[in-house]
């Protein structure tokens, strides 16, 4: 399906009909709601044996000069408004739909080896971003060590470069850039986190894409 289907994008049903044919499609379906479900439980359990352990504090001049500034709630509506729409995005082209979940789960992977080996402090004076439903879904408690490098931030990004929606991408592009300066703002994550998130989240979705390629 071409990125102009935009406005004429066919059924989802009919979508999913055509992919469910082959065989292939729902193997790699379960293998990877599989290694999601696995990755999300594995960064879970990282995220509360890091806020367990003492970490290194760092000099920021970034978040010296600004902030604290709560921004919690924009940043949700953002968020969440990015990744439902994306998702409905998707879900009319199946195959792209499984690649951004495998690029999801691959970057779940990527962060949990990142916040083992850069254990950090967060400075005295973060505001806390308190996701319920991020919460509900992987550690249940609040973690506020889970920062190398910035998830929001990463997330972000991917649902921009896995969408096709022409309009929708330049605000999921703008959508990252207010994350990326409210958690830094609101003093969540240090500078550093953001910059770094979208070369992870750029790394998972064309590893995701060679990778597709070469088995094609």
């Amino acid at each position: 399906m071409s990125s102009e289907a935009t406005a004429g994008q066919p059924a989802i049903g009919a979508a999913w009909r055509e992919a469910v044919r082959q065989r292939r499609f729902i193997y790699e379906s379960a293998l990877t709601a599989l290694l999601l479900v696995l990755s999300v439980r594995l960064c879970a359990e990282l995220m509360i044996f890091g806020q367990a352990r003492p970490g290194a504090p760092l000099d920021d001049p970034i978040l010296r000069a600004v902030g604290p500034i709560r921004l919690t709630w924009p940043i949700f509506v953002v968020i969440w408004f990015s990744i439902v729409s994306g998702l409905y995005c998707l879900a009319h082209e199946p195959r792209r739909l499984l690649m951004g979940l495998q690029a999801t789960a691959l970057l779940l992977f990527l962060r949990t080896i990142a916040l083992y080996l850069v254990p950090l402090e967060p400075l005295p004076t973060i505001i806390p971003l308190a996701d319920p439903i991020v919460e509900f879904l992987g550690t249940g408690t609040l973690v506020t060590k889970d920062l190398f490098f910035s998830g929001h931030t990463a997330a972000m990004f991917l649902v921009y470069l896995s969408t096709n929606a022409p309009r929708l991408k330049w605000f999921y592009l703008a959508g990252t850039v207010f994350v990326a300066i409210g958690v830094v703002v609101q003093h969540v994550h240090y500078s550093g986190d953001v910059y770094v998130a979208p070369f992870f989240a750029y790394g998972s979705w064309r590893l995701i894409l060679l990778a597709h390629e070469r088995f094609k």
